[in-house]
């Protein structure tokens, strides 16, 4: 299968699961999801104190050559509980696929947990230490909410949509294990 193929099935098999959990459940991690897109937007927002959107600009993408598979379970979980349009990648691209040559396909509090957090060395530079002390509470924080999500649909998720979408396959095409 192409990583296009992957990515469809992937998303197909997820909505599919989500759409039958149990409706406290996808409550529960409507709650947890929208948790998550306020402190990645609180993230950006502190990062942005360091003039993140120009330092981006003039790097182009720089850091996004490897993101293929930052985007997880738990980020698809994110577009699903938002109502969302959900991005077509470009895996073709010589540049991250959710990077469409002029910045990132996705808003800020939707980006996988990778990208959000990831900060060059010129942005951290910039950014004085009790700002740098913050970004670290909210990592820590959405650290904990993916975890979180992860035990209450009993799987881990953090090695990527594609890749726990294949191992999915070996092991009967079933992502949530919840209880």
């Amino acid at each position: 299968m192409t990583d296009q193929q992957l990515w469809t099935a992937a998303v197909a098999s997820i909505k599919k699961e989500f759409d039958l959990l149990p409706p406290q459940l996808k409550l529960r991690i409507g709650e947890l999801t929208a948790e998550i897109r306020n402190l990645k937007a609180g993230y950006q927002e502190l990062a942005a104190t360091a003039d993140a959107e120009a330092e981006c600009a003039a790097c182009l993408g720089g850091c996004c050559g490897h993101g293929k598979h930052h985007f997880t379970v738990v980020d698809l979980l994110g577009y699903l509980t938002a109502g969302a349009d959900l991005f077509v990648p470009l895996f073709n691209s010589h540049l991250c696929p959710y990077h469409n040559g002029s910045g990132c396909m996705m808003a800020p509090d939707l980006r996988p947990f990778n990208c959000i957090i990831f900060l060059c060395e010129d942005l951290e530079s910039a950014l004085g230490f009790e700002a740098l002390e913050q970004l670290a509470r909210i990592e820590k924080e959405l650290r904990r909410l993916y975890y979180c999500i992860e035990a209450l649909l009993g799987n881990r998720f953090e090695n990527g949509l594609l890749i726990t979408f294949e191992r999915s396959l070996k092991s009967g095409g079933v992502f949530f294990n919840y209880k």
